[in-house]
């Protein structure tokens, strides 16, 4: 079946599964980059080396999000993924992208499997090849106010300082803007191994009782990106090697992201993944995207769960709808 045959039938498969009555224009993304082959019983997703060097929450690019929303709503049994390399193998979005594939490989293997042809890809994975040697940065100080900033980041502020995560997810500590980017050796520009500069968690805390890290991934009104689940799968997955000391901290740093103090990660036990938003992709309803991805095989030692939460319309509307709906790298 050609191609764009196939991804039609798709698409019209996740609207009929999706639309109890309900009007609904979800489509697959662009079919360019984002190639869709094979049958329900093995879909094959080709991505372009555009898409595999773009920002991890673009449609293209997310193929986390959307294999697991084929997935949880029936449209597939298993998927096979396949990639085009880019030029450049030590591009950071590049090398970020490597990890997640690793990670959703190992943690789905029932209905997963990359292509036989891109195996040794994965060989060129920079975070395998310079593990015990890679390093995580600091923020220099705590965030500053948004003060001409995008809807999100003042979102993003107001819950952080107003007390509103603390209280409703029982957190002693909360920070935000936590930095994720990966260096080798060194923390310096010459050293990256994932991109650093905006590359950071929205929002995290911690509930010292319960030993739980928790990680938000926060989308203000408007935007509703299936992107939003790969970011938090990333984030998830990259403090899950943080606390298993894989990727570490310089000793010379600031003991502080985003007030969260580095030394309270030595004592967590289980890690909260929480999808943030006021209203998220159709595909995202019912839970069943999120109960896909709490059906992972995670290594025994940190425990790892995710949830979505829906904002509260008072809090959605607090801020400015100036600005873009904002985005890291």
């Amino acid at each position: 079946m050609p191609e764009n045959n196939f991804a039609k039938e798709l698409e019209a498969s996740l609207r009929e599964a999706y639309v109890k009555g309900k009007r609904c224009n979800i489509s697959l993304p662009d079919q360019n980059h984002f190639r869709l082959s094979g049958n329900t019983q093995t879909v094959r997703l080709s991505l372009t080396k555009e898409a595999v060097i773009s920002n991890m929450q673009d449609n293209v690019a997310a193929f986390e999000g959307w294999l697991l929303a084929l997935k949880a709503w029936g449209c597939i049994e298993n998927a096979e993924l396949h990639w085009d390399t880019p030029s450049d193998e030590e591009n950071g979005h590049y090398q970020r992208f490597l990890y997640r594939v690793t990670w959703f490989a190992r943690l789905f293997t029932s209905w997963f499997r990359v292509a036989q042809e891109c195996r040794a890809n994965l060989n060129g994975s920079k975070v395998s090849e310079f593990k015990g040697s890679s390093f995580v940065n600091t923020a220099k100080g705590a965030p500053t106010c948004p003060h001409k900033s995008s809807k999100e980041a003042k979102l993003e502020k107001y819950l952080a300082d107003s007390g509103w995560m603390a209280s409703t997810f029982a957190l002693n500590t909360v920070g935000r803007q936590f930095p994720v980017g990966l260096f080798k050796d060194t923390v310096s520009a010459t050293m990256k191994v994932f991109t650093g500069g905006k590359s950071a968690i929205d929002l995290v805390g911690i509930n010292e009782k319960t030993k739980c890290l928790w990680v938000f991934e926060l989308k203000a009104g408007g935007n509703q990106p299936m992107g939003i689940v790969s970011e938090l799968f990333f984030y998830v997955a990259f403090m899950r090697d943080v606390i298993d000391g894989n990727f570490k901290y310089e000793d010379d740093q600031p003991d502080f992201d985003g007030r969260l103090p580095h030394g309270e990660l030595e004592k967590i036990e289980e890690i909260r993944g929480c999808l943030l938003a006021p209203k998220f992709h159709p595909l995202l309803d019912d839970n069943r995207v999120v109960e896909q991805l709490n059906a992972a095989s995670w290594p025994d030692g940190i425990n790892v769960s995710f949830c979505a939460e829906k904002l509260p319309d008072i809090l959605a509307h607090r801020v400015s709808d100036e600005g873009d709906a904002g985005a890291g790298d």
